[in-house]
């Protein structure tokens, strides 16, 4: 049997440089897929790093601010 190595959420984050709150959050939308469940951490392979580490991005975020248009 082959023993197959494993990475927590906060490994995996800074193997992706994004915090450890932000895998959590792509674990509950489903985006992420850990291996198991082990106590209260979840574990991931190296195939699921390197899967979250090429999926294509999306253009997010909060934008930047508007001026007043009325002023």
């Amino acid at each position: 049997m082959k023993i197959q190595e494993l990475f927590t959420t906060q490994e995996v984050a800074k193997e992706l440089s994004v915090s450890d709150a932000h895998i959590r959050r792509l674990i509950g939308s489903g985006q992420a897929h850990p291996f198991r469940q082990i106590g209260k951490s979840w574990v991931f392979t190296p195939e699921e790093i390197d899967r979250l580490r090429n999926r294509p991005k999306l253009k997010g975020g909060r934008g930047k601010k508007r001026e007043n248009v009325n002023a």
